[in-house]
């Protein structure tokens, strides 16, 4: 039998974290003071108790601690574990840790307590391991309605005139490694919560532009910002892949693109959204198929011939391919101005892989991040795939903006193949690249 989950603060994350397991029919018991997030729990399923009440059900319980050192409780719950021992226990802490530190952290990394905040989760750190916590050193964390993109849009975001690196956390990912760490994880040890990719903000900043068509914010000394912002530290999540967990969203290109549509922004009246092609669609696709083969032959295996003579039957069914095959759409308004497809590879030895094909965007919707929105989304169509570990494409040689597009999103390039096609008697190498989950 699971035992009950009890979280001792619950906020942004563990709200949601409680959410997602009252509904699998698991109890849990949630602490909070937000009256917002007691309603939201309340729906799920979960039950909301005070403080007092939830330490007097500890013993043999999950427990994740998320409350912070400046509440000034970490005392009274770390002697309330001694009369009732968890079975598991998990305390949520933050990479601030390691305050100034440069480079790539790790759990190794030495703390550095002279910065604020620092030494505070230091010592709530060292009252929860003597129980046999587990301790999770979080990296900046973002979501549905916690992301960077509201700034942007409001007009308050700023960029650092330098900076290195940041390092961040989707939340759904941050949910399911504290499932792990909870299941596979060892007493008294520490763990590093960071997606794959640290970045620096005007890269993270520059793809969100894009990806929402607004200028870039303006440009400020690195000192007028907060010391969160100010770092250049990239935080190793290697030993909490060794427990089994691997991020879903594993850097900023495949997680905002999720906020935004978790926060409804595909649907958005008049908006440019991306969605699946129908087959009811076929005329529409067939038409920016075959403008595409034509305005650009050397970059497609098809001839605007072969394609046009295909009859509409066989393009509906490319259409109508399932979860294994499908092509995604740009649409501005009602009309279709771009589009891609992806699709598992079939047979036994070679289903691991996913191949992106046809992506093209009509040129009067070019330089509003249109590529590399249907590209994100392609790629996190075959993460959804079972089984899938790695998706392929080709991109012409010499093609230098496409290329650095796709290295952008982490493709790797892994061969050329020489006189891949021909083209009005001219011969075209193509550059092979994969990116691998």
């Amino acid at each position: 039998m699971t035992p009950p989950l009890l979280l001792l603060g619950s906020g942004y994350t563990l709200t949601r974290l409680a959410v997602e397991e009252a509904r699998a029919g698991r109890d849990v018991l949630a602490v909070t003071r937000d009256p917002g997030r007691r309603g939201e729990l309340t729906r799920a399923g979960a039950k909301v108790a005070t403080l007092e009440d939830a330490l007097r059900q500890t013993g043999g319980a999950h427990v994740v601690v998320s409350i912070p050192p400046e509440a000034g409780l970490d005392a009274r719950i770390a002697d309330a574990l001694t009369e009732r021992p968890a079975a598991r226990l998990v305390y949520l802490s933050s990479t601030g840790v390691y305050g100034k530190a440069r480079g790539v952290v790790d759990e190794d990394t030495p703390v550095d307590v002279a910065t604020p905040g620092s030494l505070a989760r230091v010592e709530a750190e060292s009252r929860y391991l003597p129980h046999g916590a587990m301790v999770l050193r979080i990296a900046g964390i973002y979501g549905p309605g916690r992301s960077m993109h509201t700034r942007l849009l409001a007009g308050t975001l700023r960029l650092p005139d330098r900076g290195g690196r940041i390092s961040r956390i989707h939340v759904d990912d941050l949910t399911q490694a504290i499932r792990v760490t909870l299941a596979e994880g060892e007493p008294g040890a520490l763990y590093c919560v960071a997606d794959d990719r640290a970045a620096p903000q005007l890269e993270s900043v520059s793809f969100l532009a894009r990806y929402l068509d607004v200028p870039l914010p303006p440009t400020v000394p690195l000192e007028s910002l907060p010391e969160t912002l100010r770092g250049d530290r990239a935080v190793s999540n290697s030993r909490l892949k060794a427990l089994g967990w691997t991020p879903r969203y594993p850097d900023f290109t495949t997680g905002f693109p999720a906020v935004l549509a978790a926060e409804g922004w595909a649907t958005t009246p008049g908006a440019l959204v991306i969605r699946r092609v129908t087959p009811d669609e076929v005329a529409a696709f067939r038409a920016l198929r075959l403008a595409s083969l034509t305005d650009h032959p050397e970059s497609f295996g098809a001839s605007p011939e072969d394609e046009g003579a295909l009859p509409l039957e066989v393009l509906r069914a490319k259409l109508d391919g399932g979860a294994a095959a499908l092509v995604l759409g740009a649409y501005d308004g009602s009309r279709l101005v771009g589009m891609g497809g992806v699709r598992r590879e079939l047979g036994a030895k070679v289903t691991h892989k996913a191949a992106i094909w046809g992506l093209y965007v009509a040129p009067e919707a070019r330089s509003r991040g249109v590529g590399r929105r249907l590209l994100t989304s392609l790629v996190a169509e075959a993460r959804k795939m079972p089984g899938v570990e790695q998706v392929q494409l080709a991109v012409t040689s010499g093609n230098a903006s496409a290329a650095a597009l796709y290295r952008s999103l982490g493709f790797q390039t892994y061969g050329v193949e020489p006189h891949a096609m021909k083209v009005g008697g001219a011969y075209v190498d193509k550059e092979l690249m994969v990116l691998s989950f």
